[in-house]
């Protein structure tokens, strides 16, 4: 029962099998999984009767839900706590169970809460009924439970759904700490800037010297062996008998001996060559048997 109100009551959610009313937290699931964060949701529903009492100040529903939302951003910053924002998936959820409530004729928790109310990590929810948002919102903070979940400093968003009954006024507060939602991870790729490729060493070097192919040696022909004439008739006879060389084998033997640098001498001319003096030292031979006989 509220101080000083002998006709409101308190309504309290009982643990099941349990007689004394009391606070209730229950660990939440979505979809039979169990919560890990100890997610935990309190709900109170809490009732102010004013019979025969008319809202005489004529005010509608939505601004019975703009001051219930007003007065709980003020009590949370008053404490230097952050101020909650408005998600319109817990109005719209609010002000049907405001409606669902009115027609029932008394407030009551939404047993289905937990898994009707989707992306949170932390959720909770006042009920209550009364003849004005100003006498609801004075109720919550006079007690402790409902203060509480006003005060929670995890709670960053709030949905308020109101309904009225006649002369009563049905009110749905949610609370919620949503889903923490990963950001997306920005990678930075650096990309390599091309480098100009280094210009080409260019190494300068002497030539060689050219290395002179060896000079074949040149062929010699020793001149011919001439006996001493017996007499000097026989000498004039040597001497006008001197051999004639081939003008063939002199050109061979020059090309031979005076050839370009680099150049062997043919196999074939030195063969030649040397034939030539065999048959120029027969000839010889046979001018100095004539020389004798005469």
């Amino acid at each position: 029962m509220l101080p000083g109100d002998r006709r409101g009551k308190t309504t309290k959610r009982p643990r099941t099998g349990r007689g004394t009313p009391r606070e209730r937290r229950i660990p939440t699931f979505v979809k039979g999984i169990r919560r890990s964060i100890g997610v935990v949701l309190v709900g109170i529903a809490i009732f102010v009767g004013f019979s025969g009492v008319a809202h005489a100040a004529a005010q509608s529903t939505s601004e019975a839900e703009n001051t219930l939302t007003a007065d709980i951003n003020q009590e949370r910053t008053n404490r230097g706590l952050g101020a909650l924002t408005v998600a319109s998936d817990l109005v719209a959820f609010a002000r049907q169970h405001s409606a669902n409530m009115a027609a029932a004729g008394h407030p009551y928790h939404d047993p289905n809460i937990q898994s009707d109310v989707q992306n949170w990590q932390e959720l909770g929810d006042n009920v209550g009924s009364g003849a004005s948002a100003d006498a609801l919102h004075t109720g919550f903070m006079n007690s402790q439970v409902h203060r509480d979940e006003i005060l929670h400093p995890s709670y960053t968003e709030v949905g308020v759904g109101a309904y009225w009954a006649g002369n009563v006024l049905y009110v749905t507060e949610v609370f919620r700490l949503p889903e923490r939602t990963s950001a997306p991870v920005v990678r930075t790729v650096s990309v390599p800037v091309p480098r100009p490729a280094p210009a080409p060493r260019v190494v300068v070097r002497s030539a060689a010297p050219a290395t002179p192919a060896p000079t074949a040696p040149a062929v010699t022909t020793p001149p011919p062996t001439v006996a001493a004439p017996a007499s000097s008739t026989s000498t004039s006879l040597v001497a006008a008998a001197a051999p004639q060389w081939p003008s063939a084998a002199l050109d061979t033997q020059r090309a031979a001996s005076h050839g370009p640098a680099g150049t062997s001498v043919p196999a074939v001319a030195v063969v030649a060559a040397l034939l030539l003096m065999v048959v120029a030292g027969l000839e010889v031979s046979a001018l100095r048997r004539r020389a004798e006989r005469a």
